[in-house]
């Protein structure tokens, strides 16, 4: 019978209809001596992953399409004590016509000579035997047979004996498998010639758990390095579902899947397969194996601002030891930070390096590492590469793709340890820590194979701890969200929810500590580094006067710094509560005569009366009280309130209402909270807050930034005329400070904007490489990515605060968003349903629903088919979603105080307070919890201009000072939705500034 098959099958493209035939071979292989079928002979394609294994009796089939196998690529039949075999894929009709057979021809091979002697020989083991089921190398289907599961095993010893292997079955679903152990010469970084003198077969009928192989009696002796597989050759039963265990960064696997097909590596994740050998008692020595000396070679060379102050000495020392042992190579240098520089080509003659040497002195530091680029080609052809970094970056990290020894050498303790490791243990290489290793231990690493048995800790996102721990407290408790950082650097740290602390800083540093109405505190760090920071009240708070009615002890109330218990508030308060307005007080008049004394109420209608509160004016000029309530200020009479619908009243002084309120505050505030405020949680949006009463009358309002004063470090970049000149501006103001403030990389960064953009972007970079450990730095350089559409960017940033803050609410909401935003959809879904539900360990949403809502309900009216969304409540899957405008205020640190005024076109204005005058608790609830961020919506509003001011409050340290994000959408959740941001320099706004005019319509 013709086993030589063509079956037709056909598919259509296109308006055309081709043919695409399938091709099965079936056939027998069979020994050319003595016509016996030859059981388990790998069977494939080279390389091309269709291939099979012959059963017993030596039967085999392979299918295939003609449209993936053209007339060059190889059929290969291979088998222990044969020749191997190779077809051309076009010579395949012709050489199968008539015989379904296939003969291979036997190839002896000579046996090692065993000589018995009384050679004493040591045990050990060696590899890994885990029963960890995280990571597994596995078979899923019949199709498999051939495929391969092989892990590298460090021979140390001469004349090792491998004696047996033990691995972990995770799982098999197979009544019983046959399989083959396969033990590789480990040559150029992969399996290479199987060493194995007979086939090694085995029956697996185990379940679940450790599985031996006896390997004595295959007297398998080696010197070196091996790799040891194991090979599916047969599957007894309808189903295989097979898998043994692995471990992440402990060792190199290999996977093929199917017989003759290309091996995958896998230099993180090591199969556990454990072997027990033997060794001559006289090998007393590790092997240690020579590198063979590259005549090519790659240098990257890492020119990021934190790489500045490396030890040049050291490094420099390594490399000129190590090309003087070369003699003669050819070197490729390539520096690189956030940006790729152009290869320059080095040639080495006699071990001479001067000219290399002095290009890699005439460095200049700047910006943030970036590998994006680093480790992914070698159009060079090098033989090894040396990456000189540290490993540290926000951007894109380092994952090697090119199978080229690497030396990571790194001279900085401040320093990735384990990615480096990981990116030498890739290809074989070695990381030489010159911190930990001396320069003759690098350079004997780099000529010879040696181990590296350096365990780093898992610290790719470690924060660097110092040895200076504390406890910040008031008189009454621990301060929790204390913030505590060495005075003019980035270094930072905060308080935990007992108020400890520890920061990297050293005896003389002096610490500054900062929290929400307490006054600032500088402590210097004592000899023996542990500190107790008393904080105390901020004594301009204290001076607020609050004319109130009787009040109960231990009674709730309501202070103009949201509720406090009386007896903790630390100064005299009387407070009017519902409680005291008597059923018979018709008018707020009747309350205010019959609760507050010495507050004149005057005017003929007793509805509308207004009020002078003592000291407050003179006989010439009287000021009236102004009202503020539910948040609604009003300059006129307000509207009628019933008196039985007010909760609280209170009564500021024109002093420090002044502080809150401006002008208008002049002659005093009436602060009433109604009912129906405190009895809902609900925020009110500015399109149904309706702003009555409050004229908006001020004129001499400036746009914001036109009263920003330019710093000098701008008028000196102003002054050049070239681009060259401004260079050279630049790097002078480098050499005059080591770290600049946010504000400079901010604003030199938009001054280059004008003369190379990439170039602009690398200053602007420099602050992930300042502030590495800072979440209010990295927060703004977020925002200003975001600014410049480089939204890729600002999703590593808070890919990054999120490891710095795992327990803010922020963190997950702003990495929700720029997921979404940078097409993400699944995993900014997965992050909205977890805050909604609040099943994000360790972390409570609290402050954030409203904004997730509304960002969850515009991902669900966008790019709903992109997302599973079976899980969520009705609400959110309403069809015809959308605001006319949303606007969402983020500022980079919660206790910023300042406030924002919308006014509507009706010339009426509405505040938003963020201070903690008007609004500690929420201030103190965005500390404890995390977040920072507030939403508006204006939908189905009254057209017309809209103006949104903007004020600050706070004291701000100005190497990291507050900046706020602006976001504008339009038409928001519709197809046709826009979006604007700016990033405000919120700490200048010390006077009252526009911060936006649109036309709504």
């Amino acid at each position: 019978m013709k086993k030589f098959l063509l079956v037709f099958f056909s598919i259509f493209l296109s308006a055309n209809l081709f043919a695409q035939y399938r091709v099965t071979i079936e056939a027998f292989v069979l020994d050319k001596n003595t016509n016996q079928p030859i059981p388990y002979v790998n069977i494939g394609f080279v390389e091309k992953s269709i291939g099979t294994v012959s059963n017993e009796e030596g039967k085999f089939t392979l299918i295939y399409h003609d449209n993936t196998i053209g007339g060059k690529e190889l059929l290969q039949f291979s088998a222990l004590g044969y020749k191997t075999l190779k077809v051309r894929a076009s010579k395949l009709a012709h050489f199968l016509t008539n015989t379904d057979k296939i003969f291979l021809e036997p190839s002896p091979e000579i046996l090692d000579e065993i000589i018995i002697t009384d050679e004493t020989r040591r045990h050990s083991r060696v590899g890994i035997l885990s029963k960890n089921d995280t990571f597994m190398g596995y078979w899923k289907d019949k199709i498999a047979l051939g495929g391969e599961i092989a892990a590298k095993i460090k021979i140390k010893k001469r004349k090792t004996k491998l004696l047996d292997i033990k691995f972990n079955i995770v799982e098999n679903l197979s009544d019983s498998l046959k399989i083959r152990v396969n033990v590789y010469k480990y040559e150029r970084r992969f399996p290479r010639t199987n060493i194995s003198k007979t086939n090694i077969f085995h029956t697996i009928t185990k379940k679940k758990g450790i599985e031996t192989i006896d390997l004595k009696k295959y007297n398998i002796i080696v010197d070196n390095d091996i790799v040891v597989g194991l090979e599916l050759v047969e599957v007894y039963g309808d189903s295989i579902g097979f898998a043994v265990s692995a471990s992440k960064y402990s060792g190199t696997s290999f996977i093929r899947y199917i017989s003759q097909d290309k091996w995958m590596r896998y230099a993180q994740i090591g199969m556990n397969f454990n072997l027990l050998v033997s060794y001559p008692t006289d090998s007393k020595k590790d092997i240690s194996i020579a590198r063979e000396l590259p005549k090519k070679i790659t240098l990257y060379w890492d020119t990021s601002l934190s790489l500045k102050n490396r030890k040049l000495i050291k490094e420099f020392e390594l490399l000129t030891r190590y090309l003087k042992k070369l003699k003669t190579a050819k070197v490729e240098v390539i520096k690189f930070n956030n940006r790729v520089s152009k290869a320059q080509i080095f040639q080495i003659e006699k071990g001479k390096s001067k000219a290399l040497l002095e290009y890699l002195k005439n460095t200049s530091y700047d910006g943030t590492s970036d590998y994006k680029d680093i480790l992914k080609g070698n159009n060079f052809n090098a033989e090894i590469i040396l990456l000189f970094t540290d490993g540290k970056t926000v951007f894109s990290q380092l994952e090697p793709e090119i199978y080229v020894p690497v030396f990571a050498i790194n001279s900085l303790y401040d320093a990735n340890d384990l990615q480096l490791q990981k990116t030498a243990f890739y290809a074989d290489g070695h990381y030489i820590n010159l911190n930990t290793t001396s320069v003759q231990l690098g350079l004997n690493y780099m000529l010879k194979e040696v181990e590296d048995k350096v365990v780093y800790a898992n610290n790719s996102n470690r924060l660097y701890k110092g040895d200076v721990k504390g406890k910040v407290f008031s008189v009454s408790e621990a301060i929790h969200g204390a913030t505590i950082r060495v005075q003019n650097t980035f270094i930072e740290a905060q308080s935990d929810i007992n108020g400890f602390f520890d920061i990297d800083a050293k005896q003389g540093d002096t610490l500054v500590v900062n929290f929400l109405g307490m006054q600032e505190k500088k402590v210097e760090v004592p000899r023996s580094k542990n500190i107790y920071i008393l904080m105390k009240p901020d004594g301009e708070l204290l001076k607020e006067v609050i004319l109130t009615g009787g009040s109960k002890k231990n009674e709730s109330i309501e202070t103009g710094y949201g509720k406090r218990n009386k007896d903790a508030i630390g100064f005299s308060v009387r407070t009017i509560t519902s409680k005291d307005i008597k059923p018979h007080y018709n008018t707020l008049a009747d309350v205010i005569r019959g609760q507050f004394a010495g507050i004149q109420v005057v005017g003929l209608d007793p509805n509308f009366p207004k009020f002078i509160i003592r000291g407050s004016g003179s006989f010439n000029n009287v000021a009236y009280a102004v009202f503020d309530i539910d948040g609604m200020i009003y300059t006129e009479n307000p509207p009628y309130i019933d008196p039985q619908n007010i909760e609280t009243i209170t009564i500021l002084k024109s002093l420090a209402a002044t502080n809150r309120y401006g002008t208008l505050g002049g002659g005093g505030v009436i602060k009433i909270m109604t009912k129906l405020i405190t009895g809902s949680k609900e925020k009110t949006n500015v399109d149904t807050a309706l702003v009555k009463g409050n004229d908006y009358i001020e004129n001499n309002v400036q746009l914001i930034g036109s009263l920003d004063k330019t710093p000098s470090y701008l008028r000196q970049l102003d002054s050049a005329t070239t681009y060259n000149n401004a260079l050279a501006v630049y790097s002078k103001h480098k050499k005059q400070r080591n770290v600049w403030s946010v504000p400079y990389y901010f604003d030199v960064s938009n001054y280059f904007m004008k003369w190379d953009r990439d170039f602009a972007f690398t200053i602007l970079s420099n602050i992930a490489s300042v502030a590495f450990n800072n979440p209010k730095a990295l927060k703004a350089l977020a925002y200003k990515f975001e600014e410049l559409g480089k939204y890729n960017y600002a999703k590593s940033i808070y890919e990054r605060i999120a490891v710095l803050r795992p327990n803010d609410e922020q963190s997950y909401r702003d990495l929700a968003l720029i997921y979404k935003t940078t097409g993400d959809y699944k995993n900014a879904m997965l992050l909205y349903k977890q805050m909604l539900t609040n099943t994000i360990k360790g972390v409570d949403i609290k402050g954030l629903l409203k904004p997730i809502e509304s960002e969850l309900k515009q991902l669900l009216a966008l790019h709903r088919s992109k997302v599973n969304y079976n899980d969520l409540p009705a609400d959110f899957l309403k069809a015809n979603f959308k605001y006319d405008l949303r606007i969402v205020f983020d500022w980079n640190d919660p206790s910023t105080e300042f406030e924002i005024q919308f006014v509507n076109p009706q010339r009426k204005y509405y505040t938003w307070s963020h201070t903690q005058f008007e609004n500690k608790d929420r201030l103190l609830d965005e500390i404890n919890y995390g977040y920072n961020t507030e939403e508006y919506i204006i939908d189905n509003a009254n057209s017309g201009e809209w103006i949104i001011n903007i004020k600050s409050f706070s004291k701000e340290d100005l190497l990291n000072p507050t900046f706020l994000k602006y976001t504008v959408f339009k038409n928001y959740g519709l197809a046709n939705e826009t979006k604007e941001v700016k990033v405000i320099k919120l700490y200048q706004q010390k006077q009252k500034v526009t911060l936006d005019k649109f036309f709504y319509k």
